[in-house]
């Protein structure tokens, strides 16, 4: 009698050993993710058989984790219980149930699966070879499972089929925002990857250059007067236009007018220099108008809006801003888009989009059908607001600086307790 004890005691902490590896060894699993199992494989190459394995059969190793740990739970309780009444009579099945449940509930579950969650990659790897091992010994158990699981699916027309490990945008969104919050990423890097991230959503007429700030020349103006436009506004390539913008004939290239600058042939139109114009609809998407441009070896397109009028303009620069930051080069003024006065206000370009200017102040600014910080102020105004004119939004004051041209060029954004001289009148 007292060598069975013995032998059954043993065996129920064999139990619990295993109920200990396979809550660890499930947790360890859905704590590293996909990608981290293809790093992994690199750099443990005597575990890469493994490891693809376990790529290749998530689902399933899930599956005998969850199945045998559910055997040996079972396994555990009855023999606990076997156990206590053989000591304690009728007394013990309460006493058993007490037990195993701290039991389980501590060591068999909180603790392997804190553990894994603090190590998942060590605990994968040195788990991983015994839950191999167990897959072999279970496969029948566990096909019937899935064979069972699937026919319920069917039943109550629900697709139960394993899909595999996908990340979402939205998953890799939230990675990179917990990274930078972390220091694992610089801030410059998470900007970067939440542009190309963002970079398949956005629109064209999100980041073009609107109608209004469009630099375009006639097509009936000459070199000489093309030259001097290229000198003062720094660009190299500009629209040409047949009475207005919603004409826009073609685009010149400054490089195709030095050869008549260098022979002082100045006086000639610039239409027959003019080449061909891209076209586009503000609704496209800019991932779309990346790769036509990249086709097409333009890096100018011309935005037209529902009724073909012209809307604006983007450059293949516009949109490598979208990813890596603003460009700045030697022609363009340092203007920061958001900047931090000594007071703790802000003073905002009107182009700069609401997302950024939210990101920025760390506030959620919102308007119907507006992007801009300038849409912004004529929602809040409602109207055109004269420089120095305030409201509030929110925990921010906010005053026009500058208007001009029935557009809001430049705002400025104070906490509501700042009683700073700017905003007197």
């Amino acid at each position: 009698m007292s060598e069975d004890i013995v032998g059954s005691t043993g065996f129920l902490l064999v139990l619990l050993i295993l109920s200990f590896f396979f809550s660890g060894t499930e947790t360890s699993i859905t704590a590293v993710g996909r990608g981290k199992l293809l790093a992994l494989s690199d750099l443990h190459p005597p575990r890469r058989g493994l490891l693809s394995w376990l790529l290749g059969n998530t689902q399933r190793a899930l599956t005998v984790t969850l199945v045998g740990n559910n055997l040996v739970n079972i396994a555990a309780s009855s023999l606990a219980t076997s156990l206590a009444i053989a000591f304690f009579g009728q007394r013990g099945l309460l006493l058993a149930v007490i037990l195993m449940t701290a039991v389980i509930v501590v060591f068999c579950e909180i603790l392997p699966k804190t553990l894994a969650i603090a190590y998942p990659e060590k605990a994968l790897l040195l788990m991983l070879p015994a839950l191999r091992g167990v897959a072999f010994l279970l496969a029948p158990l566990v096909l019937l499972t899935q064979a069972v699981i699937r026919g319920l699916g069917r039943l109550m027309g629900i697709p139960l089929e394993n899909r595999g490990a996908f990340v979402t945008r939205q998953e890799i969104d939230h990675l990179v925002k917990e990274s930078g919050a972390s220091g694992a990423l610089e801030e410059e890097e998470r900007k970067m990857i939440h542009g190309i991230i963002a970079f398949e959503e956005t629109r064209v007429s999100e980041i073009m250059v609107p109608r209004t700030d469009m630099t375009a020349l006639p097509s009936s103006c000459s070199v000489r007067s093309a030259i001097e436009a290229f000198r003062e506004s720094g660009h190299s390539r500009m629209p040409l236009f047949d009475g207005d913008l919603d004409h826009i004939d073609g685009v010149l290239y400054v490089k195709d007018l030095l050869q008549c600058l260098s022979s002082g042939d100045v006086d000639k139109p610039v239409a027959p220099f003019q080449r061909k114009s891209l076209f586009v609809p503000e609704t496209m998407k800019i991932a779309e108008l990346f790769d036509l441009m990249k086709k097409a070896r333009v890096h100018m397109a011309i935005v037209v809006d529902e009724y073909g009028g012209t809307a604006g303009l983007l450059t293949l620069e516009d949109l490598l801003e979208e990813i890596v930051g603003e460009i700045q080069d030697e022609y363009d003024e340092e203007v920061p888009p958001v900047q931090k006065e000594a007071d703790g206000s802000y003073v905002v370009q009107g182009q700069v989009h609401l997302e950024d200017l939210s990101d920025a102040l760390g506030y959620p600014f919102e308007a119907e059908d507006v992007d801009t910080v300038g849409g912004l102020a004529l929602s809040l105004f409602g109207g055109f607001p004269k420089s120095g004119q305030e409201v509030t939004e929110g925990p921010w004051r906010i005053q026009a600086l500058d208007v001009k041209n029935h557009r809001v060029l430049q705002v400025r954004f104070s906490p509501c307790g700042d009683d700073s001289q700017h905003f007197e009148e």
